[in-house]
């Protein structure tokens, strides 16, 4: 029984890194920025050869060594989070590879983009809350903060998501000398991602058995 259970929770956890790159697609392709968790990869990706999936798994590492610090522990589950993020970072850059850009089209597309990016990223990330098994660095790290000091999950990840939003900011300002990169939609999906999956983590606690 709990062998199935395992698979089951490992089936909706792989289901969530799909759609949670999947919504970072339409979210980049948007032209109007991209997630915050992405903003720093994608804006590196932009000066230098290596995609925007190679650098989110550069960073997503950097978050597994904070979590660790954190927890004070290295533990196998934390391990696992390495296949994870690798997984993600491939999907992130096949999900850009298969949709097409917004960029420089009709505004009304972008904000579409942008909307379906987020929602479908946040239905992602509560897919691997619930699954309970492992997580990828990103909100594993946004967890281990949540827990050790007893805030609420989503408004940690809106904490989280700013920061890295501000740091895109600079870098991008460094770069470039003009927000390039992060826009409009970089702050809209740093402000509402993470109320959105607080949102569905509820509908998902009172629809299941």
């Amino acid at each position: 029984m709990n062998f199935y259970k395992n698979v089951k929770n490992y089936l909706i956890f792989s289901a969530g890194v799909l759609i949670s790159s999947l919504g970072i697609g339409f979210i980049t392709r948007a032209g109007l920025g991209t997630s915050p968790i992405s903003g720093i990869p994608f804006i590196l990706s932009l000066v230098t050869a290596p995609s925007m999936g190679v650098y989110t798994f550069c960073f997503n590492m950097l978050f597994v060594l904070g979590e660790a610090l954190i927890r004070r522990r290295f533990s196998f589950m934390q391990a696992m989070q390495i296949p994870a993020a690798l997984l993600f970072s491939l999907c992130i850059d096949a999900a850009l590879f298969i949709i097409p850009t917004q960029y420089g089209g009709a505004y009304i597309n972008s904000i579409i983009y942008l909307a379906i990016g987020c929602i479908v990223m946040a239905f992602g990330i509560s897919l691997e809350i619930r699954a309970n098994v492992i997580m990828l660095p990103g909100e594993a790290l946004v967890r281990a903060i949540s827990q050790r000091f007893r805030y609420p999950f989503g408004n940690v990840k809106v904490i989280f998501d700013s920061t890295l939003t501000l740091i895109a900011v600079v870098l991008a300002f460094l770069f470039f000398h003009r927000l390039n990169g992060v826009r409009e939609g970089t702050v809209f999906s740093a402000l509402a991602t993470g109320q959105i999956v607080t949102f569905f983590s509820f509908l998902q606690k009172k629809f299941t058995i």
